[in-house]
């Protein structure tokens, strides 16, 4: 089963359209919007595992320049608490 979260990033001045042009060539990323707020944008990823959720957030996100701060949220499944 893999692990749904999304991922809201902030990017410097001018540099969204860039990001998201980074982002669309990333496996993980099953879908992205440009929003308005404090933060920029906001990423729908899928991922094996948290780990391989981590290694990419780390290794990949956080790597770009012109990201300045993320914020994961992963996805939690009702079925497994209820």
């Amino acid at each position: 089963m893999s692990l749904k979260a999304y991922i809201l990033i902030n990017t410097r001045i001018g540099k969204t359209a860039d990001v998201v042009d980074m982002l669309k060539q990333m496996p993980e990323v099953t879908h992205l919007d440009v929003i308005m707020g404090p933060y920029d944008i906001i990423a729908q990823v899928e991922t094996e595992s948290h780990d391989s959720l981590s290694k990419m957030v780390m290794k990949k996100l956080q790597t770009i320049d012109a990201i300045q701060h993320t914020m994961t949220c992963t996805v939690v499944s009702m079925d497994d608490i209820v």
